[in-house]
């Protein structure tokens, strides 16, 4: 008779954890699957199948694959590079930004889970704190702060799901295609520039360049408002606060 007491019942697997099988470990699997194969590909028996467990042993770790989700989440920010916190507002922001982007593109399935859902984990939003410091210290007000960060948040989302570096060169050949194959009649302007719209479809290039014009704006702005950010001292220390301190905020 089959355990349990009843014939003809079958006892259920429970959830447990295999020993040597980390969290982090779990969210490192269901991240790779995210980014090599989209967000729709990601189940739980597809992340179990690739660590060699069981689909009922991963519910020993996570409750739910949006709780997986959040740790695959606090991964690909983990692997954003440290910046080095020198320089003026616009040359940390500029610094802080990119290293973002980096990370975007090596975690494309971070930028689908925005794409569904909004990223509010404690850890993502480390990103968010120190935006907003360097937009606060350069001059901007809470409102306008607000709204500055947000611009530069969408424009580095955006890009790197309009344009993933994984898919550069392709979007290249695909937009010069098409624009070499219209009527110059019709589209004189597009086909005489075919070789330069082409090449500003996506790359890394592109991205500096968009980036550098969005600061290029936010610095008028504090000009038109007369608002003069204060210097960083030698040592790359925020104004009014010693450059020690300054590094052991953004390594919190």
């Amino acid at each position: 008779m089959p355990r349990g007491g009843q014939e003809g019942t079958v006892a259920r697997p429970r959830p447990g954890r295999r020993p040597g099988l980390s969290r982090h470990e779990i969210a490192l699997a269901a991240l790779e699957i995210a980014d090599r194969e989209g967000l729709d590909a990601l189940t739980m028996q597809r992340v179990a199948g690739g660590l060699g467990v069981g689909t009922m042993t991963l519910y020993g770790y996570f409750r739910s694959k949006a709780a997986l989700l959040d740790a695959g989440i606090d991964a690909a920010v983990e692997d954003i590079e440290p910046v080095s916190g020198r320089g003026s507002w616009r040359e940390r922001l500029y610094e802080l930004v990119h290293a973002a982007w980096r990370g975007l593109t090596r975690h494309p399935g971070l930028v689908q889970i925005r794409l569904r859902q909004p990223v509010l984990r404690p850890e993502s939003l480390r990103f968010s704190e120190a935006a907003y410091g360097l937009l606060l210290g350069a001059g901007f007000d809470r409102a306008e702060a607000a709204q500055a960060f947000r611009l530069l948040f969408t424009y580095t989302f955006g890009f790197a799901g309009l344009s993933p570096s994984q898919t550069v060169d392709e979007a290249r050949r695909q937009a010069a295609a098409a624009l070499i194959a219209l009527p110059p009649e019709e589209y004189p302007h597009l086909t005489a520039a075919a070789a330069e719209a082409s090449q500003a479809m996506a790359g890394e290039e592109q991205f500096e360049y968009g980036l550098e014009r969005i600061l290029d704006g936010l610095e008028a702005r504090l000009g038109e408002r007369g608002l003069a950010p204060p210097a960083p001292d030698a040592r790359g220390g925020e104004p009014g606060k010693p450059a020690d301190q300054t590094q052991r905020d953004q390594d919190a």
